[in-house]
């Protein structure tokens, strides 16, 4: 979850405030995804790491982890960086910045770029936007996408499914739900859809990209697991993800939480039995329970990144 780009702020699941630590969070949460995926210090595809890349955008870069990690792995002289978000209040000093020769903006992406920068970068990243753009924007920020990326040139989108599942080992590849993680299930589902987000937005992403004259060239599909899930699933490629239970579990709870609040706030939360929860001392014993499930269990989330091609 990035900087929200929702038209009502007050409709997002992004529970982490101070920016001191929403920074830290936002840069291991990075990190964390990245081994799902196997993916090292190099960020690009090795296709790509050929001379023929001369301008890269990371869009909602929050505290830009991502062009970060691409600075890392290309010669600053020949490639030139930015990275743009509707704030700046997660970027790192301009020090460091300035360090990894790296160019930023304010820019909303549901606004179309400025003129200068139509057809102009040959890659061009988004991630984590699940619960910032709302379902009738994603045809106009691609759109936005499509304008500023040179004929031929690549987008990489990253996101999760909007359900947790079972983080307990897996006898087969399919993903299961736990009775206890049902009613939190249905109760993300309630908010995606009252707030105004993309139900299954992972899932929609192919055809979304098609529809917008996008042809995918790569599209990977990995369980992430939170907490003491950890222990017994692996990555992509089947390499221990042993390690940040803590830090994962700490990021899962404050979900759970916020998918509570805000079904408290909304009038649809229940106990998991159909009896409503109507006080903030009983969301509070249901959250107690639902943390005790959660360090029993863990849970997994299922990321899908996509790299398209500008046609």
């Amino acid at each position: 979850m990035n900087s929200p780009m929702a038209s009502n702020p007050t409709q997002n699941l992004y529970v982490f405030k101070d920016r001191e630590s929403e920074n830290l969070r936002l840069d291991r949460q990075y990190l964390v995804l990245q081994k799902s995926f196997d993916r090292g210090p190099t960020t690009l595809s090795e296709s790509l790491q050929d001379g023929r890349v001369n301008k890269v955008l990371d869009v909602a870069a929050g505290s830009l982890a991502w062009i970060m990690d691409v600075a890392r792995s290309v010669e600053p002289s020949k490639v030139q960086l930015y990275a743009c978000d509707i704030t700046p209040k997660h970027f790192p000093a301009k020090s460091v910045m300035d360090a990894f020769s790296i160019t930023t903006f304010i820019h909303n992406a549901t606004q179309p770029f400025p003129q200068e920068m139509k057809a102009q970068f040959d890659i061009v990243n988004m991630r984590l936007m699940a619960f910032s753009i709302m379902e009738d924007q994603w045809e106009i920020v691609l759109k936005n996408l499509y304008d500023i990326l040179r004929p031929g040139g690549h987008l990489y989108l990253f996101d999760t499914d909007t359900t947790f599942y079972s983080g307990k080992e897996k006898d087969s590849n399919e993903l299961r739900v736990d009775p206890w993680l049902s009613p939190i299930n249905s109760m993300l589902l309630k908010f995606v859809q009252t707030a105004g987000y993309a139900p299954n937005l992972t899932r929609r992403f192919p055809d979304m990209l098609r529809a917008n004259s996008f042809i995918i060239e790569e599209q990977l599909t990995c369980y992430i697991p939170f907490g003491i899930a950890r222990k017994t699933n692996q990555s992509l490629k089947g390499a221990s993800l042993e390690g940040d239970e803590v830090f994962t579990g700490e990021t899962s709870k404050a979900l759970i939480d916020s998918v509570l609040l805000h079904a408290l706030d909304g009038g649809y939360l229940d106990d998991g039995y159909g009896r409503p929860v109507t006080t903030e001392a009983g969301r509070f014993q249901l959250l107690e329970k639902y943390k005790k499930d959660y360090d029993n269990n863990g849970i997994i989330l299922q990321g899908t990144q996509i790299r398209a091609i500008r046609a």
